[in-house]
């Protein structure tokens, strides 16, 4: 298990939350893991271990502390899980880019990161993570199932990092369709991979069983962790 931070934002406006995975004995990249509209679950700690248990140094931040710090959601209610579809919406992109600045900023000052940076995030978070690739220029971005990144395709031609889009093609939050406009557009960016698998949105949630999909999250995650351990 890891522990719980606080990290200070750059426009003075307060703290906030992270969680930071145990770190790694010899120095690695820093991942900063952008969380779903469930906030910091225990899925988001599970995994972020589970990347970091690979040498990396992974932070996990809180992209809702402007709306409600802390804010976490038990899928299963609905008022809950409509709470944080509400702060989907309500989100300022360009304060949580400045917020993932902070986070990397966090790791790039730890002994046990080696600089490079990598960011990786979950529907919401895939969206953000998409932006950082984008607007941040870190070393290598993991997109799963990003849920509003059709809203942001003119951003698509300024990623030069290395960048998976992982996707599921009857995902209910992006149908086909729209997924067709988002790989027609990222395919033809050089720098940008884009994966399909037979799966749903959340695919990758071992948490979510009525979503979860164990091959392709097997295949997605081989494929992420051969991009970021290029970073170690």
């Amino acid at each position: 298990m890891g522990e719980r931070i606080k990290l200070t934002a750059s426009d003075d406006s307060g703290e906030f939350g992270a969680y930071l995975s145990p770190l790694p004995a010899n120095p690695g990249p820093g991942i900063v893991m952008l969380h779903e509209i469930l906030g910091i679950t225990p899925w988001i700690e599970e995994v972020a271990d589970q990347f970091a248990a690979r040498g990396y140094c992974v932070a996990a931040p809180d992209m809702f502390w402007r709306l409600e710090p802390n804010f976490v959601a038990d899928y299963r209610i609905p008022e809950q899980r409509a709470k944080g579809l509400r702060f989907r919406g309500e989100i300022d992109h360009d304060k949580a880019i400045e917020d993932i600045v902070t986070a990397i900023e966090n790791l790039q000052a730890r002994p046990e990161c080696n600089g490079k940076i990598g960011v990786i995030g979950f529907c919401m978070g895939g969206t953000l993570t998409y932006l950082s690739a984008a607007r941040l220029k870190p070393d290598a971005a993991v997109i799963y199932y990003g849920t509003e990144v059709q809203n942001f395709l003119g951003e698509g031609p300024n990623i030069s990092c290395p960048t998976i889009f992982h996707a599921g093609d009857h995902d209910h939050h992006v149908p086909l369709e729209l997924l067709k406009e988002i790989r027609g557009a990222l395919e033809g960016l050089p720098s940008v991979t884009f994966h399909l698998y037979d799966a749903d949105h959340a695919f990758a949630n071992t948490h979510r069983p009525e979503l979860f999909s164990a091959d392709p999250t097997e295949q997605a995650h081989v494929r992420s962790f051969k991009l970021l351990d290029t970073l170690l």
